[in-house]
């Protein structure tokens, strides 16, 4: 059976993403479009390319996250060069680097640009935070004047990544783009259809880790922690409608790595790629489409 997959963000927390397609491929299902944000929106990309899931599963394995831990000229230079960076980079490390590697990705597999992929089979999360809106991209470039047959994958879904502050903004037409979990980190809705859908949309996420001050650490630090978690993770990801909640793989794992731990070893690797991959056999095991179109779409 076909199926769409829209991803929350996660950071480096994707990697269970990769669990989860695996899992989706070994039931037979095949994938048609994917939409994401962040980390999301890197394996929604990956997946429409044409990578299969032992593709990415030898990808996670092989590769050294913290080549994006590529600081910025000015946040090289100790403490001061980092407020620096923040006033004049509007970051600590440049997204350029994870773009680049999304490029090479994809170029691995002849894409390059929206024209050498089907029509509406990506869509990608970003937020323009200039003007204060959600991008849907490619849909969405057409505002800023941009012809989609000719912008870069790699660069939409870099906007996609930039973490405010952590990573550098992308500046399109003066306007400053980042991370889409700023303002929709789960789009879960992007595919639906009025009436009965030909095929499921699954949504996939990371379960919403227990809060600091929860665990007992009331400290200021650990509460703007929570604060910006609070902010970052709006209410479509944490009170989510029961007809999506039943259409949603919600990938378990303890709170040992943090979404920005691009230093992450092999065995951590491991464990978010088998966690994602046993969530969704979880799932499948309890799913039934015609019970979810008899309840909530007839």
């Amino acid at each position: 059976m076909k199926v769409d997959l829209v991803f929350e963000g996660g950071g480096i927390l994707g990697i269970a993403f990769v669990g989860a397609y695996h899992a989706l491929t070994m039931k037979g299902y095949e994938i048609d479009r994917c939409a994401g944000t962040s980390a999301g929106a890197i394996i929604s990309s990956l997946i429409i390319a044409g990578y299969t899931s032992s593709e990415l599963k030898v990808l996670i394995k092989e590769t050294d996250f913290s080549q994006f831990l590529k600081k910025t000229s000015l946040s090289k230079i100790s403490l001061i060069g980092k407020a620096l960076s923040f006033v004049y980079n509007k970051g600590i490390y440049d997204i350029r680097a994870v773009e680049k590697w999304i490029e090479f990705l994809l170029l691995k597999k002849q894409i390059k640009t929206f024209k050498d992929i089907k029509n509406n089979v990506l869509k990608v999360i970003a937020a323009d935070i200039t003007n204060r809106k959600l991008l849907i991209l490619p849909d969405d470039l057409k505002f800023y004047g941009i012809n989609s047959d000719n912008f870069s994958i790699a660069k939409a879904v870099a906007m996609s990544c930039s973490i405010p502050l952590f990573f550098t903004p992308i500046i399109i037409n003066n306007s400053f783009i980042v991370d889409g979990g700023l303002l929709s980190s789960f789009p879960i809705w992007i595919f639906d259809v009025e009436g009965m859908p030909r095929y499921p949309t699954f949504g996939i996420k990371i379960k919403d880790p227990v809060s600091l001050s929860f665990q007992g650490k009331t400290g200021i630090i650990s509460y703007i922690k929570d604060l910006l978690y609070a902010t970052y993770n709006k209410e479509e990801t944490t009170f989510l409608r029961d007809e999506d909640l039943v259409r949603t793989i919600i990938i378990d794992f303890d709170n040992k790595t943090k979404a920005t731990d691009l230093t992450i070893s092999s065995k951590r690797i491991d464990y978010l790629y088998t966690c994602g991959y046993k969530s969704t056999i979880d799932f499948l095991s309890k799913w039934s489409f015609r019970n979810y179109i008899k309840k909530y779409r007839s």
